[in-house]
């Protein structure tokens, strides 16, 4: 008789199990000797494996899987919905696996809760279907599985695992040791029913393909950091590094032969890495099999499928697959945003599978200043938890506030592996001539785009609006000369000739000036950053109007910078895009920071911590060497300096409530929330509904489950239509007023009342002409 795990694609529960032990013993056998466990958590890890599914015999479950497969119905004689992982553990035979109370403890608990669905069992009714719906056919079943049945009702193992006594930090060492069983039986079952390896190319040491890049390059000659890192590869690190010191190879370096993560705040800044490092050209950590695709590398964020499948060749079901493999973590290294695998602070349901493969695994953290006190308390704190089950990570920066690391430090007061501090500023290299001018940036266009003739200017705001505002002024100002310069142009009373006609007449006579920020559909901003990029590594001289997204997503050289003033970190951020690798000449000023009538203040920068960067900033004028930015981070985030500012109280409030959470309370999907901008509405404005390709989609879209039979292609199918919808979608604050209507269905999707320029972008308020 078979009983059927699974209905898409059919599968019995011998068959899942038989792939769950295949990736047991590859898993053994590569980190037997690297994870903290003993021969007998090995043992006790495989008889979770063997009997976690074994409930799936229940009648009630199988006319479930059977109607789906369209085979006869079995007589349930019970008819309770019993979650199976409740009835696994009545069929194991405690005794005669050699099980003492705390191992049976242990193996009752992890296989209750291998999946975590926040649903109580009720015993009355699990006993029951256990009764009347297993143990009839329990020879068979033993047959089928090749195991031993527990012939006895034993209720009492409800009492092991009722949520009173599960486990949390408070039982001292054997929560690690769950933990770790948990997690890995997670990574098993998940990996055996995507049917994508538990691991791949474990051979490969990223470190090799660094230095054989290095060699190639640079003849082997690595930059102190770089050799910093390799030497410490047996420690957590700490380094802040000013741009140019090699950071990307300093971090592959450290990896060496183990199994990593890389973690950056921005997707397009991890779409750069991965190129950067599968690229045989470039760092070449690549190995490409027919059967599995791309298995040393693999690149994880909320959108890494939809760049896969736009950018790499191949067949769609393969990329699906190189996809699955990163978010089971098969890869040799995965490049990450951190709300992929540095949730587990939270305790949500299931943290077990993220926090056990660290391990086994080292972590990069790279541009830990971009993120605001709340993430890095969440980091600080995860940080801490690594180092308790083994794992080990490295910390790269531009700029370390104090009193970040020094909570770090007071975190790990009696560490496993120890921290190695390391700063690599080089005053040799001179970029900056800065000048701090009490002026807005809006009265800087007509002198930015005299400059932008022979230049590449760099014009950075706070905010979109004021992004706006200053690409129309720069505009307005280009187009007064173009009017005095070419007579051929009908020269018209300033606002009555509409926005089209006038950027028309300037991009004529001046082709390089553009505007970048956040509120451009997907498909624009795409494509203006392949245009900036493109711009940057050009001879052509012009003007780009950018946010701070351009901080540290793009890698950028301009020769002139004008911007707002920020908070320092941001600011030195910005200025790591002008005259980058320091080899244009400094003698006049490359460096504007204006400093009147500042946008974002109190917004998107803190109040407090704004003014205090303001204030060390007026003490610099002239050339800004790397060794007074680093000084003056230092003195912005002075631990001491900011007690009693709301920074502070954010940052340490957030780690004292993550040192206290309770467990298993909130779902993956909250936590996952937790860590992204979830502010924010993902909208198609309505003139690109009348588009016939979004049209096409929208009509793909609903019509999948009619055309197609099997779940995998109904899934493939709908996002195709839902990745070519999204190509004109914008993302856009959650309160702004716009008249969102739901996108036929789609969810997370809405239809935005507002008018889009390919120019400006989203137009949240309506412009009624151009120099309104």
């Amino acid at each position: 008789m078979d009983f059927y795990a699974k209905s898409d694609p059919e599968e019995t529960i011998r068959e899942h199990t038989e792939e769950l032990l295949k990736r047991y013993e590859q898993l053994k056998k590569q980190y037997g000797d690297r994870l903290p466990l003993t021969e007998r958590d090995w043992y006790l890890l495989k008889i979770m494996v063997l009997y976690h599914d074994v409930g799936k015999a229940d009648a009630f479950f199988q006319n479930k899987i059977r109607s789906a497969l369209e085979k006869p119905l079995l007589q349930a004689a019970s008819a309770f919905d019993v979650q199976h992982n409740y009835l696994s553990i009545l069929a194991i035979p405690v005794k005669q696996l050699g099980l003492d109370k705390e191992e049976e403890k242990l193996v009752m608990q992890v296989i209750a809760y291998h999946h975590e669905r926040d649903r109580p069992v009720h015993v009355v009714e699990a006993l029951a279907n256990y009764r009347e719906n297993i143990l009839p056919i329990r020879d068979k079943l033993q047959a089928h599985m090749g195991l031993e049945i527990e012939e006895r009702i034993k209720q009492k193992r409800f009492d092991r695992i009722s949520t009173s006594q599960r486990f949390t930090p408070s039982h001292g060492p054997i929560f690690r040791r769950y933990v770790l069983l948990k997690g890995l039986l997670h990574r098993l079952d998940h990996a055996a029913s995507a049917h994508v390896p538990i691991e791949l190319s474990h051979d490969l040491a990223v470190g090799d393909y660094v230095n054989r890049f290095m060699e190639r390059e640079f003849n082997g000659a690595k930059k102190e950091l770089q050799q910093f890192t390799e030497a410490n590869q047996d420690k957590h690190v700490v380094v802040v590094a000013q741009t140019g010191m090699g950071k990307t190879e300093a971090g592959l370096l450290w990896l060496g032969r183990e199994k990593g993560f890389f973690t950056l705040p921005l997707r397009v800044s991890l779409n750069a890495m991965y190129d950067r490092i599968v690229n045989p050209d470039k760092i070449g950590f690549t190995h490409v099999t027919d059967e599995h695709g791309e298995t040393a590398t693999g690149l994880l964020h909320s959108t890494s499928l939809d760049y896969l499948l736009d950018t790499v060749e191949g067949d769609d079901s393969i990329l699906e697959k190189v996809h699955a493999q990163s978010k089971e973590f098969a890869n040799k290294l995965v490049i990450s945003t951190i709300d992929q695998v540095l949730k587990f602070p939270f305790f949500y349901l299931g943290f077990e599978k993220e926090y056990a493969t660290m391990a086994s695994s080292k972590l990069i953290i790279d541009e830990l200043q971009a993120y605001n006190p709340k993430i890095a308390a969440l980091l600080v704190r995860a940080m801490a938890m690594i180092d308790e089950i083994g794992g080990s990570f490295l910390i790269m920066t531009a700029t370390l506030p104090d009193f970040y690391y020094k909570a770090l430090q007071r975190e790990l007061k009696q560490p496993n592996k120890s921290i190695c501090y390391g700063e690599f500023i080089d005053d040799q290299v001179k970029r900056h001539n800065v000048s701090i001018r009490e002026k807005s940036i809006l009265d800087c266009a007509k002198e930015a785009a005299e400059a932008g003739k022979t230049k590449k200017v760099l014009m950075i705001c706070n905010t979109v609006d004021q992004a706006r505002e200053l690409y129309k002024e720069v505009v307005r100002q280009l187009h007064k000369e173009v009017v005095l310069h070419h007579p051929n142009t009908e020269q018209q009373i300033e606002g009555q000739q509409n926005w089209t006609e006038i950027h028309k007449e300037v991009v004529q006579h001046y082709p390089n000036i553009h505007l970048l920020h956040s509120r451009f559909i997907q498909k624009d901003r795409k494509r203006l950053e392949s245009k900036i990029m493109a711009f940057a590594k050009s001879e052509q001289t012009g003007i780009w109007v950018t946010t701070q997204l351009v901080e540290a997503s793009l890698d950028i050289d301009f020769d002139v910078l004008y911007s707002e003033m920020a908070s320092l970190d941001s600011l030195f951020q910005r200025l790591g895009r002008c005259n980058r690798r320091g080899e244009k000449t400094i003698d006049v000023t490359n460096v504007h920071i204006l400093t009147k009538d500042v946008s974002g203040v109190g917004s998107v920068y803190d109040q407090e911590i704004y003014q205090r960067s303001l204030d060390l900033l007026s003490e610099q004028s002239g050339v800004l060497m790397e060794t007074k930015k680093h000084a003056m981070i230092q003195r912005l985030y002075d631990e001491e300096a900011l007690v009693g500012t709301d920074f502070k109280a954010e940052f340490d409030e957030t780690l004292k409530q993550l040192k206290s959470r309770p467990l298993y309370e909130i779902s993956k999907q909250k936590a996952q929330s937790l860590l992204r901008d979830f502010q924010q509405n993902q909208v198609v404005p309505t003139m690109f509904l009348e588009l016939d390709e979004v049209q096409q989609a929208i009509n793909d879209w609903e019509n999948a489950n009619k055309q197609f039979e099997r779940k995998e292609d109904i899934k493939r199918a709908k996002r195709k239509a839902r990745r070519t919808i999204e190509k004109y979608s914008v993302s856009v604050n959650k309160f702004k007023n716009l008249g969102l209507s739901d996108f036929y269905g789609i969810k997370g999707l809405h239809i935005a009342e507002c008018r889009y320029d390919a120019t400006l972008g989203l137009l949240t308020d309506e412009i009624e002409g151009f120099f309104s």
